[in-house]
């Protein structure tokens, strides 16, 4: 059977990989230095998905006026901690290494579409072995545009060598779906990121609760 869809872009923290441990233990260690009380994980993970800068104004505001603090040099400070520490416990999520490895075998192209900046988004692929998988990681500084623009999500796939009408968009928030929508891509959104707002509200073609079914889910959207 011909496949037509045959690119399928990720989204990389809350989708491919946890990475919330990593990025909170920065984050702490940032406001830490500033004098602000520490957020929890649980917090961090409902901050996540909109870059370092909305990440830090989220972990200060809590507790602080954000007016008060150079939130670009703070960015800076995060970026250099975090550099750090961002492959001491992210990891892929279940199953997720394995049914990357059963997509290229079945020759589909895998890309990765992040508002993480490319360079951290390249070294955790690179830390944890996948680098081989992918034919294309885009950041959230690769272009002067990132998600929810559609233009980011466009422009990953069509370096590639595809065309949209070939792509599926993973991903597990707001950004990622609004982002595949806008294109006119089909889209899965996972059931264990970092969403907001509860996954089913992101009306998603389709939700993933385990990597062991993405082929299959897959295969129900190649007719979109």
């Amino acid at each position: 059977m011909t496949i037509r869809k045959q690119i399928i872009v990720f989204d990389l923290d809350g989708t491919l990989v946890n990475s919330a441990p990593d990025l909170c233990y920065a984050l702490n260690t940032t406001l830490k230095e500033i004098n602000i009380p520490e957020v929890s994980l649980d917090e961090v993970m409902e901050y996540l998905g909109d870059g370092a800068s909305e990440l830090i104004k989220r972990g200060i505001s809590k507790n602080n006026n954000i007016e008060e603090y150079n939130t670009d040099k703070l960015r800076k400070r995060f970026l250099e901690i975090y550099d750090t520490c961002l492959l001491n416990k992210t990891r892929f999520y279940p199953n997720a290494i394995n049914a990357l490895k059963d997509l290229k075998k079945q020759n589909y192209i895998l890309a990765i579409c992040t508002n993480k900046p490319e360079i951290l988004a390249k070294r955790i692929i690179e830390g944890l072995n996948a680098s081989k998988l992918f034919a294309v990681i885009t950041g959230g500084d690769t272009y002067k545009y990132r998600k929810p623009d559609p233009k980011h999500l466009i422009d990953t796939i069509e370096a590639t060598g595809k065309n949209i009408d070939q792509a599926i968009m993973i991903g597990d928030s707001a950004n990622d779906i609004s982002c595949a929508k806008k294109a006119k891509i089909p889209n899965i959104a996972v059931s264990f990121g970092y969403s907001k707002v509860p996954v089913q509200n992101l009306k998603s073609n389709l939700i993933m609760n385990d990597y062991k079914n993405l082929i299959q889910h897959i295969k129900d959207l190649d007719n979109l």
